[in-house]
């Protein structure tokens, strides 16, 4: 983006903003409610031009027993279909979607779902007897953002928790931070409420980050990634983190088929595109990425790359030199501690070769030593003591801050007040299985 562009990008934020607040002013109405009306009313649209789409889920759960220690339990990757605002799973790699909750695809523990569009359906719904209250702007990301919280009765409510025990609806209250120039809510966190007693829980909590997605020359507003935790009366805890990522439409031929014991239907889809192939593992394929990232490229902005060097398989060529692959920037944050630095998530999702395509599903080993780029940053951080008979200091303490290792996506920092990759910047990467 250039400086002209990038001028008339902040007078639109400026003056839209700055509209509202004149609009509301003169309509006498408390600040927030006129953005709210756009708010809504935007993200109704939003969701109901959601298309058809199927992204892989990473779930990194963690886990502590009463009176115990929090430990990482394992990681589980489901395929998640979202159609018709519900949302579908499978194993990895499979065609057949269904309905079953995604609890039903692991041994033990917790899972959640309902991140694409049920958190936000019910945020923005028409319905009279959600509450809200404007709490004004808050950083958020190195974006100022209107943050609202609400409230949800149980009557209202579309939450339910499953356990062992039982399951029950809840009604929750939250927060949700939106982009006061594009009426769209970026971040959303929920905390359960009104527990049904006969659940054995005392928290419940619930974040998620939505990003924009480019698919099939669209943009789409999905779900990034989502954290959430419950806690027992026990002491026993579960927290989940949740990444989504190599999304795509997904054009679907279903089937409805009736189990000899089931009273509702069963969902099954197939893509009516050629799936993309899974590469080998092990394999090292270095990407020169041919799109220039800076500090105004959009995040969900496309990027392209070509491989460098031919890829092999037992001497013979899996993937010929400059074949094309493609993705997305999936983060680009910036941050004022430290002297300022950017981070920077780059996500790459398919190979083509010789016409046939590959998920690129891969870990980044080694990038371009550009200056000030770094895969972790040392913070710093000092307290003061005081000793009980006078005197005192300060302590100063330090640790390395990294970032999510994610499959296809190579996330780092540049500790520097201006970010310019340049095209040509290579990145070297290790295929891997699709299921650990």
């Amino acid at each position: 983006m250039n400086t002209a562009l990038a001028v008339k990008l902040a007078v639109r934020i400026i003056s839209a903003y700055l509209g509202l607040v004149l609009a509301a002013s003169a309509q006498g109405l408390p600040p927030g409610v006129l953005l709210l009306s756009r708010v809504k009313a935007h993200m109704r649209e939003t969701l109901a031009r959601l298309p058809n789409c199927s992204c892989l889920e990473t779930v990194r759960r963690e886990h502590q027993p009463a009176g115990g220690r929090m430990r990482p339990l394992d990681t589980i990757r489901l395929e998640v279909l979202y159609s018709d605002r519900k949302e579908y799973y499978a194993s990895p790699g499979d065609r057949r979607f269904d309905d079953s909750s995604p609890g039903a695809f692991i041994g033990s523990g917790t899972i959640g779902n309902g991140h694409f569009a049920l958190f936000l359906s019910e945020v923005v719904s028409q319905g009279s007897s959600i509450s809200y209250e404007y709490k004004g702007e808050e950083l958020l990301r190195g974006r100022n953002l209107a943050r609202y919280d609400y409230r949800v009765p149980v009557n209202q409510s579309g939450h339910t928790i499953t356990l062992s025990e039982g399951t029950g609806t809840v009604g929750s209250k939250g927060s949700f931070w939106a982009d006061p120039a594009t009426y769209e809510i970026v971040r959303i966190s929920v905390e359960a409420q009104d527990i049904p007693p006969m659940l054995p829980v005392r928290a419940y909590v619930t974040s998620i980050d939505y990003s924009h997605t480019t698919l099939g020359g669209d943009d789409f507003l999905l779900p990034q990634s989502a954290d959430y935790s419950l806690v027992k009366f026990s002491g026993e805890e579960s927290r989940n983190h949740i990444e989504f990522t190599h999304c795509h439409l997904y054009g679907a031929q279903s089937s409805i088929s009736f189990g000899p014991s089931q009273g509702f239907p069963l969902f099954g889809a197939s893509s009516v595109l050629e799936m993309k192939r899974e590469l080998l593992p092990a394999l090292l394929v270095v990407v020169r990425v041919s799109t220039r990232i800076t500090g105004n490229t959009a995040v969900g902005a496309l990027i392209g790359g070509l491989v460098e060097g031919n890829v092999l398989r037992k001497r013979s060529v899996l993937i010929p030199d400059g074949s094309p692959v493609r993705g997305r920037v999936r983060r680009l944050e910036w941050n004022e501690d430290h002297g300022g630095y950017f981070i920077v998530g780059l996500e790459f999702t398919d190979i083509e070769a010789a016409g046939t395509r590959y998920r690129f599903f891969a870990d980044l080993q080694d990038m371009d030593r550009l200056p000030n780029l770094r895969q972790s940053i040392r913070t710093s951080k000092q307290e003061t003591y005081v000793l009980p008979y006078g005197g005192g200091g300060t302590i100063t303490s330090g640790e390395n801050v990294t970032l999510p290792d994610l499959p296809g996506v190579g996330s780092f920092f540049v500790q520097a007040k201006r970010l310019d990759l340049p095209a040509g910047f290579r990145m070297t990467w290790k295929t891997r299985a699709l299921v650990p």
